[in-house]
Formats: C-alpha cells, structure tokens, sequence
C-alpha cells in the first residue's frame, strides 16, 4: 500500500502492516518504520504535553499510528494536575500544529484524525474571519493566514488520504468505556 503526502510516497512495508498496534513506546527499536523519525515525533508529542501547567509528569505512552514524521498518533498516561481522574490524552503530531484530545471523546484512531480535522477547520474558519481566537482550539502556533492555508492542506490530506487508508486502532477495555 503506497499513501502519498506532501508530495513523497510512503509506503506501508509488509513488516508495518503486521505489526499489531498500540505499541509501548518503551519497546520500540530500530526494526520499526521510520523508527527515527517516530524517536523525534515521541519527543516532540512529550515536549508538547509537557508545556501544560496540568501535566505533572508523563507516566507511558503507546504509538497508536505511525506515518513517520508526517503524522503519529501517541496516547499517554499523565498525571493531570487539574483533574485526577483524566490521566490519559491522545496527541497527534508529525508535520502539523501538535493538538492533545482526552479520551472521552474519541476512542480509536480514525476518531482521532477526525476530531483533528473537525477542530482545525473550525481553527482555520476563525482565522479566516478574523474570529475571537479563544472560542477555537488553543493550537500552540500563532495564528496566521499563512498556517491556516498550510493547516487546510494538511487536514485535507488526513481525510482523504490518511483516515481511508490507516487501521482504525481503539483504545482498550477499559479506557474504551470511559
């Protein structure tokens, strides 16, 4: 299977198709696909968590997608300094502005991808229209016309090229009944 992005075509080795996900992402080496590029995704997915006030500490994550440095989908276990009891978020990351989801929405993969769509293009539709940012998502990124043209490429990209064409991977029992 060839998913093209961005203009390069990844395709999916028979060694990425076999492989079960979620992964731990303490058990990742070097015989996984773009194992470099999910290294910095990891680290990059960390970084971001962890300029949020509400969390403490990461706890474990788990690589739920992996399309390399275009696009990873990593669920962690925090400790959440604001609420206790909401300790695991989705965060999505690669060649777009990083965004976290709790789980209480979205409980597998394509879920994710399209709260990310959904959330963005309403993101994009505010900056359009020159909106009151505080009523969209809180995206780390400044908002510009220029990201906001980039963003609607990359969404678009997701929802036609991405969610048709990855496992749709669910979150366990029992963070699936949450």
């Amino acid at each position: 299977m060839v998913i093209i992005l961005d203009g390069a075509k990844r395709r999916k080795s028979k060694q990425l198709i076999n492989m079960k996900y979620p992964i731990n992402t303490s058990l990742i080496n070097k015989k996984l696909e773009f194992y470099e590029e999910v290294v910095t995704q990891k680290t990059k997915a960390e970084s971001y968590l962890q300029s949020f006030d509400w969390c403490g500490a990461i706890i474990d994550s788990e690589l739920y997608s992996n399309l390399g440095k275009i696009l990873c989908i990593f669920l962690f276990e925090i400790i959440n300094n604001q609420r206790k009891e909401d300790n695991y978020v989705w965060v999505v990351v690669g060649d777009v502005p990083s965004m976290y989801l709790d789980i209480y929405g979205p409980k597998s993969t394509h879920e994710v991808l399209e709260n990310y769509v959904s959330l963005s293009r309403d993101w994009i539709y505010g900056v359009e229209n020159n909106l009151n940012m505080t009523d969209f998502y809180p995206f780390k990124e400044p908002k510009s016309l220029e990201l906001a043209r980039m963003l609607r490429s990359r969404t678009d990209r997701i929802e036609n090229s991405v969610i048709p064409n990855i496992e749709d991977v669910s979150l366990p029992e029992p963070l699936s009944s949450l």
